[in-house]
């Protein structure tokens, strides 16, 4: 016999054991100074697309996206700190925190009318100088 529709029993990824994962996870992340989410997603005998399906199946739960931030945060902060310390190649540092955590080492400013293109006028109209008489 099938079960009910909606039925989510054999659900292996609910609120609960998600948060239980991601706590397990920032300890890791924590007490080995780990600066690469998928060193803890394997420690934890996790895959890393498993990060992904997270995000995106409780993207409107606070209290799970909290805790994804969290980790985040906590992962940047150990890869800035050891970069600093030299215990991180300062190059390889810049590389994951442009990439993965949109660290930008340039002001970019938007130039164009609230977000519209600007367009470009053709037409130009010369005023003759007051005052000059030119024949």
């Amino acid at each position: 016999m099938a079960a009910k529709r909606g039925n989510n029993y054999a659900e292996k990824w609910n609120k609960t054991t998600v948060i239980k994962a991601l706590n397990k996870i920032y300890f890791h992340v924590e007490d080995n100074k780990v600066v690469y989410l998928a060193i803890s997603l394997v420690d934890s005998e996790l895959y890393p697309d498993i990060w992904q399906y997270w995000t995106t199946k409780f993207k409107d739960d606070d209290e799970v996206i909290r805790a994804i931030k969290r980790i985040e945060a906590k992962i940047e902060a150990n890869l800035l700190s050891q970069a600093l310390t030299n215990k991180v190649n300062a190059t390889v540092a810049i590389f994951v925190l442009k990439n993965k955590y949109k660290w930008s080492d340039k002001q970019e400013i938007d130039h164009t009318t609230g977000g519209d293109k600007i367009t470009w006028n053709e037409e130009k109209t010369y005023v003759k100088p007051a005052g000059k008489d030119t024949e």
